[in-house]
Formats: structure tokens, C-alpha cells, sequence
């Protein structure tokens, strides 16, 4: 993917750093003929504009018990949406979660550890808000792709 705002060089160490996010700034410095420095420099240069907005690690989550991966697409009346988006987005299980144009709906994906935690987060999380009018859950049964924002 090109991104016309960037030059080829800060292109291809998002390039290297979205492949390998724990290639060292002294290796991908040999992959482009540029120093260490000059690559620190570049990097947090991309931190300070916003380009790279953290850096991270995934997860296998189902080796750590998370077994369960919901989404859900919650409707709410519109006077509350703001109400039920901060309150479900501070719940631990809660991934993400949008608004999205249509009726007043956030969708939102959690990763739980089992059934029972499902429903427990359903009634105990979600059905209990103010303005909550309809939940649709849909379980994930099989991922093909898991991407990280922008595919390079």
C-alpha cells in the first residue's frame, strides 16, 4: 500500500515494524541503510505526528481462556447512547465498541471466558442500561483474517 503523505523510507520501517513489531530500530536500519539513530529519530517522529499511535502485542486469546468471541450490535435509545457506550467500554471484556449510523446501535465485540460468562455480561451488563431497547449476539465460530487496523 503506498500513502502518498509518507516518504518510501518512514513507508517501509511501518512496513518492517507492522510484520515484526519487535524488529529493532539497529536491524531495520540495516534493512534500509540508515543508522540506528536515524531510525529512532523516524520512529518517534511518527509517534509524535500520530502516524504510530502505540505499539502492542496479540494475543492468542483462547490459550488464555477466552473462549468465547462476541459481537453484539446493542440498540439503544438514542438520548442514552452516549450513557451505554462510556459504560460498556469500560467493561474488561469489551474489545471494541462503535456507534454506527443506522438506528441508534452501538456494535460492540467482547472475548469471554465461557457460556456462562456470556450470559452473565449479557443480563448483568448490558440488559440492566438505561435505554437498552434490543441485543443481537452473534458468537464467532471460525476467524479467517484478524487484521490490525490498516493492512500494509
Amino acid at each position: 500500500m503506498h500513502l502518498p503523505h509518507m516518504d518510501e523510507t518512514d513507508q517501509e520501517i511501518i512496513r518492517l515494524l507492522h510484520d515484526n513489531g519487535r524488529m529493532s530500530y539497529a536491524k531495520i536500519g540495516e534493512h534500509l541503510n540508515l543508522s540506528r539513530v536515524a531510525i529512532q529519530k523516524r520512529v518517534d517522529g511518527m509517534v509524535d505526528n500520530g502516524i504510530i499511535e502505540n505499539f502492542t502485542v496479540r494475543l492468542n486469546t483462547t490459550r488464555l481462556g477466552k473462549t468465547i468471541s462476541a459481537f453484539f450490535e446493542v440498540e439503544v435509545e438514542p438520548r442514552f447512547v452516549e450513557q451505554a457506550g462510556a459504560l460498556l467500554s469500560d467493561e474488561p471484556e469489551v474489545i471494541s465498541i462503535y456507534q454506527m449510523t443506522g438506528p441508534s446501535s452501538l456494535h460492540m465485540h467482547a472475548l469471554l471466558k465461557d457460556e456462562q460468562s456470556l450470559e452473565h455480561f449479557l443480563f448483568k451488563k448490558i440488559y440492566v442500561l438505561e435505554g437498552i431497547v434490543n441485543v443481537n449476539t452473534h458468537m464467532v465460530i471460525k476467524r479467517f483474517k484478524q487484521g490490525t487496523g490498516l493492512e500494509l
